[in-house]
Formats: C-alpha cells, sequence, structure tokens
C-alpha cells in the first residue's frame, strides 16, 4: 500500500513537473513575460514622452550690418543688404532688398541749394507747386527734427496721387525726401512709411 501511494506521488510530481517545463518552454518562444529586447529599447527611448514639448525659443542676437552713406552734406545709415544709387551728382535713391517687409518702395533724397534767410514755408510751397499744369492739394503738414537740422513732413495729393514728402534743411541744403511705392508713381502716404521713419532714425543733416 505504502509502495503505491509513493509511486501515484512520484507520478504526479513528474506531470507537474513535465507540465511546468512546457508551459516554460512555449513562453519562452512566444515572448510571453520577456523583457523588451535591445532593438525595442532603443526605440522607446527615441520616442520622446507625451508630455514632453520642445521649447524653442527665438533670439534677437543677430546684428545688421549697416551701411554709412553721405553727400551733399548728410549722412544717414541703413542695411548693407539695401542699396543705394547715385542717380544724378545730387539725388539718391535707396531700395530695401528683396527679403524685406517694404521691399517694394524705394526713397529718393534730392540736394538743393538753401540758404537760412529762406523762409522754409516758401521754399516748401514753390518746390511743389513750381509746375502750375500739376494739381497740388496739401491734407497735413507737421514739423520734424533731426539731427543737426529740422524740416517738414508734407502729406497730399499731387495730380490725385497721395504723396508724402520730407524736407529737411540746413544752413546750406534744403533736401527732399520722398518715399514712393516702385511702379505706383508718387505714391508713398502709407505703404512706404516704415521704411520712411526707418531711413529717418538715422538721418544727420
Amino acid at each position: 500500500m505504502k509502495k503505491i501511494s509513493r509511486r501515484l506521488l512520484f507520478l504526479w510530481v513528474l506531470i507537474v513537473a513535465v507540465a511546468a517545463g512546457g508551459t516554460f518552454l512555449i513562453c519562452q518562444h512566444l515572448g510571453i513575460g520577456a523583457g523588451p529586447s535591445v532593438q525595442s529599447q532603443s526605440q522607446l527611448q527615441s520616442q520622446p514622452s507625451a508630455d514632453m514639448q520642445q521649447d524653442v525659443t527665438p533670439t534677437n542676437n543677430a546684428t545688421v550690418a549697416m551701411q554709412n552713406f553721405s553727400n551733399d552734406g548728410y549722412v544717414f545709415s541703413v542695411p548693407v543688404s539695401w542699396n543705394i544709387e547715385r542717380t544724378s551728382t545730387d539725388t539718391i535713391t535707396v531700395h530695401p532688398d528683396a527679403a524685406s517687409s517694404v521691399a517694394a518702395c524705394k526713397i529718393e533724397v534730392s540736394a538743393f541749394p538753401y540758404t537760412p534767410s529762406t523762409d522754409m514755408a516758401d521754399w516748401i510751397a514753390h518746390r511743389i507747386g513750381a509746375d502750375p499744369s500739376v494739381a497740388v492739394t496739401e491734407r497735413s503738414s507737421e514739423d520734424v527734427s533731426f539731427s543737426g537740422g529740422s524740416g517738414v513732413k508734407w502729406v497730399g495729393t499731387i495730380d490725385n496721387i497721395p504723396t508724402t514728402l520730407v524736407y529737411a534743411f540746413n544752413d546750406h541744403h534744403a533736401y527732399e525726401i520722398a518715399p514712393s511705392v516702385i511702379g505706383e508713381g508718387a505714391d508713398g502716404a502709407g505703404r512706404c512709411d516704415d521704411m520712411l521713419q526707418t531711413f529717418l532714425s538715422t538721418l544727420t543733416i
């Protein structure tokens, strides 16, 4: 009787061992319960966490290279990418680069002889109304100041074209600063105001 019980116990232990071994081998074959492979771990590490956000902060450390220009008693500075063309002895034209937000604009600066005894308002009126065939209407005018001088910003229409003109004066010259939209006559009243302000901020006369 005891021998039979021992045989039964041994048989059950053998069955359990075989079942456990078989289960282990099946799990190993199917990869059940195993940790991630080296490749899987690498893939997981390369994927950012859903809670992680990239912090990209724009910097303003880039310095814009400037160029200085002087002619007939005035000096100004503009980015080196802007073009400065001398169209005559006393007239130059400034064009922003194509990447600029005001690329469609230009500024023409002309110098004329002037003496301090000449009334500014009379000189401006004579200059704008020099051609009697042109219809001139003034909308507004205001005083402006520059480093070393003063002037007037004139806004109106010339032959119904919206026009902005700035006149600056020193002891020897009067300067006409005329912004305009390239290809659209003298229209510089609105679209070229940013460029005009950039130019005037560096002007010294």
